[in-house]
């Protein structure tokens, strides 16, 4: 049924117990995973002047490329034969969404709320985006607060 799963990753703790889940429906169906992380660095970029240029761009693309890494690792354990990572820059809710179009993705898991903690009272705006925007299905994690 799913040939190909995208979990989004900020590397927060929220992102990994998404990625549990993502791992296990990967394994589950014999599928690729794919951890993507975007990089949102339009809020900055025209605060300061050559920003991608920056120690600060570095930093943060340094994160993103760490949090893409764990969760590679954090597949290792599984039998999934192929993982495949990605650091993307731009707003993040397109990004995933123009990733699952180019690379056949069947699924998106994400977390309904990431670094920015609880954004809104059922879903993490970004996860929420994500949802209305996706041409296939998303399964919302929910991560935090009372079970």
């Amino acid at each position: 049924m799913y040939d190909a799963v995208l979990v989004p990753t900020d590397g927060s703790d929220g992102s990994a117990t998404a990625a549990e889940h993502a791992i296990d429906l990967a394994e589950r169906h014999d599928a690729e995973l794919h951890a993507l992380h975007v990089l949102e660095t339009e809020q900055v970029v025209d605060q300061i002047p050559d920003f991608e240029d920056s120690s600060i761009f570095d930093r943060l693309a340094d994160a993103g490329q760490q949090a893409v890494d764990d969760l590679r690792e954090q597949a290792e354990t599984s039998d999934i034969d192929t993982v495949t990572t990605a650091v993307e820059q731009g707003v993040a809710h397109e990004e995933v969404v123009n990733y699952v179009e180019r690379h056949d993705i069947d699924v998106v898991v994400m977390a309904t709320e990431g670094r920015t903690g609880p954004s809104r009272e059922l879903i993490g705006s970004v996860t929420e985006s994500v949802v209305r925007a996706s041409p296939v299905p998303v399964l919302a994690v929910k991560v935090g607060g009372e079970a």
